[in-house]
């Protein structure tokens, strides 16, 4: 279970630094754009690029070393392992109740407005 549970966590820390690297080469990308530095600096795209891996993975090197990190993510995935998932056919059951709560409030919400415009109309 020990194995899991750390291919897990180590897994989450990866995908969180992805995101926070992509996070930062958006941002990166746009104030280049910005304040025009492809023209002061001649391959601003490498830069960019390393520098939004680099923090990446800085990232994922500290919460890697991290203790109370590393505790808190094995506490959620020994949570989560606990979790009982619904069936496919609850899942789909349950997606029908929604879609159809949906519909009926939406046309209840398009009667009720047709009638306020009515009114509405009317009274004018």
């Amino acid at each position: 279970m020990e194995n899991s549970t750390n291919k897990a966590v180590l897994i989450s820390f990866g995908a969180f630094a992805v995101l926070i690297g992509y996070i930062v080469f958006a941002g990166l990308f746009k104030l280049a754009g910005v304040y025009d530095f492809e023209a002061k600096i001649k391959s601003i795209d490498l830069v960019i690029r390393l520098v939004s891996i680099a923090i990446g993975a800085l990232l994922f090197l500290i919460l890697y070393k991290n203790d109370s990190a590393n505790q808190f993510m094995h506490e959620v995935v020994t949570e989560l392992a606990r979790v009982t998932w619904p069936t496919s056919k609850e899942t789909i059951s349950a997606t029908w109740i929604v879609l159809i709560m949906v519909l009926v409030t939406g046309a209840l919400l398009g009667l009720f407005d047709k009638f306020w415009t009515l009114v509405i109309q009317w009274i004018l």
